[in-house]
């Protein structure tokens, strides 16, 4: 029997489970994920770029909530 069981070792999965250890230290937590390794579906597709606005029209939407 397990106090927290989390579906998924993505980012976010793996995120709430140190989460739930650091609150919980002797709570039993387990994570399931159907691949053989963490980080396999989205979280291993980004494309891990930090978007600094060069690309947007200056004063548009974008480049306003690239820079605030």
């Amino acid at each position: 029997m397990y106090d927290f069981v989390i579906i998924g070792g993505g980012i976010i999965g793996m995120s709430t489970a140190m989460q739930l250890i650091d609150v919980y230290p002797d709570a039993r937590i387990a994570l399931l994920e159907k691949e053989s390794g963490p980080a396999c579906h989205q979280t291993g597709h980004n494309s891990g770029v930090i978007h600094a606005g060069v690309y947007y029209t200056p004063g548009s939407l974008k480049a306003q909530f690239c820079l605030a």
